[in-house]
This record gives structure tokens, sequence and C-alpha cells, in this order.
């Protein structure tokens, strides 16, 4: 009798198991059919610019890309307060696809290298911090790609739209570096600007106003949001006497002073205008001044956060003491590289978030800063060098530089316009 009911019991388990793991198998084909169905039904194609789809997905990794830079975050929510931006930025963006492809077919593959370089460069020209980006946000890195490739392009195709323009302007610069006709003594503004499309972005700007106020990079926000060409480099808009300026500036009838911004429309755009630096009477600003910092990130992984921060400051300081050189930061860097991303940063004051520089100037050499905490990770900042500017000579290569850059946002401007109206924009379905 018990001998019968073992094996009932026996053959009443192997039952139960078998429709456990067929459950299961239905659980996991029906999860993994709904993901895909969701998915198809997800990506969907958005405009079609001259031919070239724009999907919905195309415009949600980009939109992620304009989170991560104003929020430190992608999360969907933030994620689709970006989507108008980034619609208006792919389709620029494919207009101007076209036009180098009416100069030459291939021209996307022909710059393909030196978008890669470019693309690397912004991560310290390491692979592996490139390749922990793309898996953490899991963007693909043809899509951090399409803003360079499509710089690359917009650039060609200017100089050949404006060859004989650009020829009498290289001729005018040297003819003024030549007879020195450059004012030394007035005052002078170094601006840089963020420009969006004002139709239905006024949540985009309070995002971008909110983190400014909070110490965000200007130039780092420029160089992932802004439409205009000067994103190129990195919103960077040159040197301006007082006449130079925009109206909107002037009007207002005051003292410019450094690291002040300014807010206005212009046409179908909001422009937000910072000063970077101020000579006045042509006397070079501190802001100008080059530090040579290195920022150690490390990760808080539900710890507390002053416990982590003063393990590693203790280090670093004792490892620091006596030195006249960050050198031994390199040391450092190669035993804790599974736990810490060091990035040496060489900048001017003036181009620092308002945060580094606070903590920077507050922070004596070869000492670890206090920490900035943000999500699970914090920042340590070690002053390692500063170099004074100096008006002594003159950089003619990148006096001409900046001049032909001026040159380039106005043309760039004119002809993108056209563009725009005479492209085939179709809108196929609105994001959902």
């Amino acid at each position: 009798m018990k001998l019968n009911m073992l094996k009932i019991g026996n053959k009443l388990n192997k039952a139960i198991n078998f429709f456990n793991l067929k459950f299961l198998f239905l659980i996991i084909f029906f999860s993994v059919y709904t993901l895909k169905h969701a998915f198809s039904e997800e990506n969907y194609i958005v405009t079609i610019v001259n031919k070239i789809p724009i999907t919905k997905v195309d415009i949600f990794n980009r939109a992620k890309l304009i989170s991560i830079s104003v929020d430190k975050n992608s999360k969907i929510k933030n994620i689709e307060n970006y989507y108008n931006q980034s619609l208006q930025t792919l389709i620029n963006e494919k207009i101007i696809l076209s036009a180098g492809e009416k100069i030459n077919k291939n021209l996307s593959s022909i710059i393909l290298n030196q978008a890669n370089q470019i693309l690397l460069a912004e991560f310290g020209n390491s692979k592996q911090k490139l390749n922990q980006f793309i898996n953490k946000y899991s963007i693909s890195k043809s899509t951090l790609l399409e803003k360079y490739k499509a710089q690359l392009i917009w650039g060609i195709v200017l100089r050949n739209k404006y060859k004989e323009q650009f020829s009498k302007i290289e001729k005018n610069i040297e003819q003024i570096i030549d007879s020195n006709e450059y004012k030394k003594n007035e005052d002078l503004y170094d601006l840089a600007e963020i420009v969006i499309y004002k139709n239905n972005n006024n949540r985009l700007l309070d995002k971008i106003n909110i983190a400014l106020k909070d110490g965000a990079n200007f130039l780092e926000i420029a160089k992932q949001i802004s439409v205009s060409s000067s994103a190129k480099f990195n919103g960077k808009i040159g040197w301006n006497s007082y006449q130079d300026l925009p109206r909107f500036i002037k009007n207002r009838g005051r003292l410019i002073n450094e690291g002040e911004t300014f807010t206005f429309s212009e046409k179908d755009k909001i422009k937000i205008i910072k000063v970077l630096a101020k000579r006045q009477k042509g006397k070079i600003s501190k802001k100008e001044d080059i530090m040579l910092i290195v920022q150690i990130k490390f990760p808080i992984n539900f710890q507390k956060k002053n416990i982590v921060y003063k393990k590693i400051k203790n280090d670093l300081n004792n490892l620091l003491s006596n030195k006249n050189t960050c050198d031994v930061l390199k040391i450092y860097e190669k035993k804790n590289s599974k736990n810490l991303d060091f990035k040496v940063i060489k900048s001017r004051i003036a181009d620092l978030s308002p945060i580094i520089e606070s903590i920077v100037e507050r922070t004596n050499f070869f000492e670890a800063s206090k920490p900035i905490f943000l999500g699970n990770n914090g920042y340590i900042y070690v002053k390692c060098d500063k170099k004074e500017a100096k008006l002594n000579k003159i950089n003619y290569k990148k006096f001409k530089e900046a001049k032909l850059n001026k040159y380039f946002l106005m043309y760039s401007e004119k002809l993108l316009k056209r563009l725009n109206n005479e492209a085939n924009i179709l809108l196929v379905e609105k994001i959902k």
C-alpha cells in the first residue's frame, strides 16, 4: 500500500513539474511575443524628409541623449519632454545629408572615419568608456555618430556653396592681420549660445534653465541640444565688441558681467546667450586662465556617501602629500581602474561649469576637493596646474579661425533656412 502511494506521489510530482515547465515556457513565449509586438507597434515612421524616414526610435534615442545632457539621466518621463527638439534636430540633419549627397553620393562614407575619431575624442579616446556609455544607456554607436557626420557634411556643403565668398573673406582676414587693424583697447565679450525652437518647447526651456541654475556646464548642453551650427563649437560664437552684441543684450542698458545669461526670442527660435569672459578695454580676464584638473568619479552603490568620499579623499591626500605634480595619480588610477573613473580636464576657467569652478577655486593645489554627488556617483577634483592667459602674442591662426567661424555661422543659418523651405517634409504620424 505504501509502495503504491509512493509511486502515485512520484507520478504526481512529475506531472506537476511537467506542468510547471510547460507553464513557464508559455509565459516566456507570450512575454517575448508581447515585447516584440509592442516594439513593432511602438516603432513607426513619424516624418519623411527628402525621402529619408525618421522613426519614433530615432526621435526617442536623440531625446535620450538630450535628457542625459540636461537631466543627467534617461528616465522615460524626462525623455518625452525632448521629443519636439529631437525631431527638429533630426529634420535638419536629414536635410544636411540630402545636400551632401548632391555633392557626392558617398560623402557619408567618406567622412565616417573622421566622425569616429571625433566621437572617440568625446570619451577621452577610450573605446572602453565609449562602450560603457553605449551599454549603460542602450544607445547604438550609429546614433551617436549621426550628429558628427552631419556637422562634417555641413562644413563641406557650406564650403562648396560659398566657395567664392569664403575665398574673399580669407583674403580680407589676411589683410586685417597684416595691417594690424584689430581692436586692442575696447571692451570685448566672449559669448556662447544655446538655440532651441520656440514652438512647443517651453518645457525644454524650463529644463535647461533649471540645469544651468544647478550648475550644469553651458557648453556641454549647447553641444548636445542647440540647433545652431555653433553646436559644432560647443555653442561658442566668439569674441564680440559691444556694437556686435545681440540687440536684446544692448537694450538692457546696463553693465554686462562675466557669467551672465540672457534669454530672448528671435523669429522662430529661442536663444540663451552666456557671457563666458569679458575683456575690459582689451585687458585679459582671469577667467581666461587655463586650469589642469583631474576628475575622479566614484560609485556610491548603496553605501553612505560621506564614508565612501572620505576614504578616497584620504587616499588621494596621502598620495599627493608633498607633491608638486599630479603624476602619482596615474599609478592610483591603474590600481583602482575597476572602481574609479579618471578624467583629465584642461580648460579655461570660463569654460568650466560654475559648480566645478566654485569647488576648484576653494581647493588648494594637489588636494582632494569637496565632493559633488549625482545619482549613484560622486565626483572629486584635484587641481594640478594653472597657467595665466597672456596677450603678449596674438595667435594669428586662432584669430583667423575665429573670424571664419563667425561667417560659417552666418552662412549656415542662411542656407539651412533656405534648404528647409525647399525640402520635401512629410508628416506621417504624430509622436505618441
